[in-house]
């Protein structure tokens, strides 16, 4: 599963906004994805950041940013 999804499948099941702490928690909490990085709260927020509503450029948004860190799906 890539962090993408891990992410995509928390905020499914919880069907609420979060912010990427919590989200980071859930996803080690049910073993969605094993991060390897010194700072996986740092990827995670960068990733989704880059597939949300606030990045400009972004072609396919997957998530909406509803408050500084906090994320929810794009629907």
């Amino acid at each position: 599963m890539t962090i993408t999804k891990a992410a995509q499948t928390v905020l499914k099941n919880t069907d609420r906004a979060m912010h990427v702490n919590d989200i980071y928690e859930e996803i080690i909490r049910q073993n969605l994805y094993a991060f390897g990085a010194k700072n996986p709260k740092s990827v995670l927020s960068q990733t989704i950041r880059e597939k949300s509503t606030a990045n400009p450029k972004v072609k396919t948004v997957l998530f909406r940013m509803v408050g500084p860190g906090t994320y929810e799906l794009f629907s």
